[in-house]
């Protein structure tokens, strides 16, 4: 089983510009850097967002093999290398998408779908690094839905960082380390934004 990093953060905190400065750090020489984009552009902000990532990893001294992967990340897995260094980028645009794209907001099995999804893949990699955004911590939502939606995503967070070896919350660009393994020696990537 590959190993889990778990990057959590508001929006805008830094968490991708991070994410794939680890994943780079993370990277052994012949391993490939897979980048797996969960966004869709609904929007003009979500366009240009999701242009700012891809221009980011253009710009990268290392080659990415981007995977458009909105749900269902069961269905490209096998699409994955073994041993790969992968980065999911975020978890609550996943949920997002498997809620309202596919119309299931309904039952606690779709947190178990995405979460054994996440256990395949990280069964495939050597590194899995996983970006989601950090929502349970904001003012009461007096909406059904979302505040179904932010329930749904505290559950698979606090699944994930038991999973995980080490687990950051961005604040203001600055790396929070809020569970870090053994193995870990306290390294996290230089430069974070």
């Amino acid at each position: 089983m590959g190993t889990l990093y778990f990057i959590t953060g508001g929006v805008r905190s830094g968490k991708s510009s991070f994410a794939e400065k680890w994943a780079i750090e993370k990277k052994k020489s012949d391993v490939p850097l897979v980048y797996l984009a969960c966004g869709v552009n609904t929007d003009r902000e979500m366009e240009q967002r999701i242009l700012k990532h891809q221009q980011d990893r253009q710009a990268s001294t290392v080659e990415w093999t981007t995977i458009e992967c909105p749900n269902s990340i069961e269905g490209i897995i096998n699409h994955i290398p073994r041993h790969s260094v992968v980065l999911l980028d975020c978890l609550t645009t996943l949920l997002t998408n498997e809620m309202y794209m596919n119309g299931d907001n309904k039952g606690q099995s779709l947190e178990e779908k995405i979460y054994q999804s996440i256990l395949q893949l990280l069964n495939r990699v050597d590194v899995l690094i996983l970006v989601s955004n950090e929502l349970v911590s904001d003012l009461p939502i007096d909406s059904n839905d979302l505040l179904t939606f932010q329930k749904r995503l505290g559950s698979l967070h606090i699944r994930m960082v038991k999973k995980a070896c080490v687990a950051i919350e961005m604040t203001a660009g600055i790396p929070v380390v809020k569970k870090r393994g053994p193995n870990e020696e306290g390294r996290l990537p230089h430069d974070p934004i």
